[in-house]
Parts: C-alpha cells; sequence; structure tokens
C-alpha cells in the first residue's frame, strides 16, 4: 500500500490522506476487491463499450493472470502465455474507491499494457491523476523488475474534424456539443494527457503521422461475420522504465513486440483459452488481422514521436479556453 498526501480535492482545507491498494497484494480476494466500490466505480467512468464484465475482471485478477504460464491446444498446436493482470485503487475516507489503475505485465515480452484509468469526477484536478499514475507506475516497476516499460491504445483523432469542431464553437459561443463532437475532443484530451506523462506515439517516420494498429473484436461469441463490427483502429504509445537496458530496443523492433503482446498474447490467448475448440475459428482471424497490420507497416521506418505537435497543442490551448467541462 502506499499513501498520497495533499490539497487534491477542489474546497479542501486541508491535505487528504488517500492510499493506493493492489490485488493480490493488499486486496486478496473476490469479496474484498467487490467491496472496495471500485467496479462501480468502474462503471460510472467508462461507456459499456469500453468495459469487461466484471465477472470476468475478477477471473483474470484472482484466477487466470497471477503470473503462472497458462496452455492450451488450437487445432493440434500446443500454446502456452504468461499475464500477470494488477489493478490499483485509489481510496478516500472510510476506504471509499476514487481512482482505479488496470494493467497487465506480459512476461513474453516485458511489457506492461495500461488497460484503463480513471479518476472519480468530483477528485479530478488539483494533479490527483498525474500522482496517483506516477505512484502506480513505480509499485509496478517493484512488482516486475524486468519490464521495459508501459505500452497503452488511444483512439485516432483528426486534427481538421477538431479543428472545425473548435472553431464552431469559437464562433457561435455555444456550450453544449453533440456526441460524435465530444468523442473526438476525448481523444485529444486523452491523447494529451498521456503526453504530458512522456509518452511517445510509434510514427512513419516518412510521414511523422502515427501509425495505426488495428484491434480484433473483443467479443469473440458472435458469429463470424460479426467481428469486423467489433474492430477498432488504435494509435499505440509507449513510455520507457527509466534506466531498463532493454528501452534502446529499435523503435521497429518495439512495435512489432507491442502489436504481438497487446493483441496477440494479451488479448486473443486470453479469449481462446477459454475455449479453444469453440473458438478456433477466432484464433485465426485475430492472429491473422494481427498479422495484416505488421505486415502493412513491415517497409515503413518506424520512429518514436511526441504524439501532440504545435498545431495540436494551439487546438487545446483554443479548448481550454472555451471552459467546457468534458470529463475524459
Amino acid at each position: 500500500m502506499r499513501v498520497l498526501d495533499g490539497m487534491y480535492r477542489e474546497g479542501a482545507s486541508e491535505p487528504q490522506s488517500l492510499d493506493i491498494v493492489v490485488t493480490r497484494h493488499d486486496v486478496r480476494d473476490e469479496a474484498a476487491f467487490r467491496s472496495t466500490g471500485v467496479l462501480e466505480l468502474y462503471e460510472e467512468l467508462f461507456p459499456a463499450s469500453e468495459r469487461d464484465s466484471p465477472d470476468d475482471i475478477v477471473r483474470w485478477l484472482l484466477s487466470d493472470d497471477v503470473g503462472e504460464r497458462r496452455r492450451f491446444s488450437v487445432g493440434g498446436h500446443e500454446m502456452s502465455y504468461r499475464l500477470d493482470s494488477r489493478w490499483f485503487i485509489l481510496r478516500a475516507g472510510a476506504g471509499c474507491a476514487v481512482g482505479l489503475g488496470f494493467f497487465t505485465y506480459d512476461h513474453a515480452s516485458d511489457l506492461i499494457f495500461c488497460n484503463h484509468v480513471g479518476i472519480a469526477k468530483a477528485w479530478r484536478g488539483g494533479g490527483l491523476a498525474r500522482a496517483f499514475y506516477r505512484e502506480m507506475v513505480a509499485m509496478l516497476d517493484a512488482l516486475f523488475p524486468n519490464n521495459i516499460g508501459v505500452v497503452l491504445e488511444v483512439e485516432p483523432f483528426d486534427r481538421d474534424r477538431l479543428a472545425a469542431i473548435i472553431a464552431d464553437l469559437e464562433r457561435t459561443g455555444r456550450q453544449q456539443l453533440a456526441a460524435d463532437e465530444r468523442d473526438e475532443i476525448r481523444r485529444l484530451l486523452r491523447a494529451s494527457w498521456y503526453h504530458k506523462l512522456d509518452y511517445s506515439v510509434f510514427c512513419d517516420a516518412r510521414t511523422m503521422r502515427p501509425l495505426v494498429c488495428r484491434s480484433p473484436c473483443l467479443d469473440p461469441t458472435p458469429p463470424l461475420s460479426g467481428w469486423a463490427n467489433g474492430e477498432e483502429n488504435y494509435w499505440l504509445m509507449w513510455r520507457a522504465r527509466t534506466g531498463a537496458p532493454s528501452a534502446a530496443l529499435r523503435a521497429g523492433q518495439l512495435w512489432h513486440k507491442a502489436a504481438t503482446a497487446i493483441y496477440v498474447e494479451i488479448l486473443a490467448k486470453s479469449l481462446v483459452a477459454a475455449d479453444p475448440n469453440g473458438r478456433r475459428g477466432y484464433w485465426d482471424y485475430a492472429t491473422a488481422l494481427v498479422a495484416g497490420t505488421l505486415q502493412r507497416t513491415a517497409v515503413a521506418d518506424v520512429r518514436l514521436a511526441r504524439c501532440l505537435d504545435d498545431d495540436d497543442s494551439a487546438l487545446l490551448s483554443r479548448w481550454g479556453r472555451l471552459a467546457i467541462d468534458l470529463p475524459i
């Protein structure tokens, strides 16, 4: 457990003391995990399309992804994977959950994947989110001393579309945004948050545009014909662990390693291992999709670059002057 002390909550007259607990270290069983209220906070923070089922989360955290090698067979081919998933819970008075972080360490690549991070609306501001995130990464470094860094997905944003939305808000003075406008702005704000935490994005050096990674459908239960509807495009962001000896990997090698870790080792293997015979088709589909992404980018000169440029920073400044409250 770690403790955060500071003036984090708006209107607070004195510093608040918050603690951070982690599953299978401080929170050891399902009853203790559910009693923190963190699953209710998770439901509040993320839309249904972005959430995993609570039962799956409990299974991953407490039985499946516990650092032990899991083996299964698909079409006569023996496979294995070794993951360790941890949920960090930021607690205020009386143990109430006000923040969460969900990370998975892949032993095959020594990469940590950031699944979700969030702070309750009443506790945003005052630098709490950044302090919480940095403490979680320090705790992860202690748990997994061989890790080489953290990789995560962000949804691509369209700079031209953002400029048009912000210009219209400036011109009309309206404060209400349509759903698609909110989504587009949030994409920029999320990328900006990780940018401020010193994350870089994988780019094609010829254009300095981020490389696009296509995620397989997260639900293997519908018929194959429906899987394409569940695919999403992401940019991958990366932050090397300070002093990690493997951080000097070439960007192209790291890109390949990151995409394979996220979409094969963590996603596909976890889903297929639950029903190897019934989900062989999903395995073929998911691995082919990842292979296609890697093949399309095989000839790219991959570089790591800062996610936001001067034009993006200008858009953020203009958005800030609009003073519209839009949680990310």
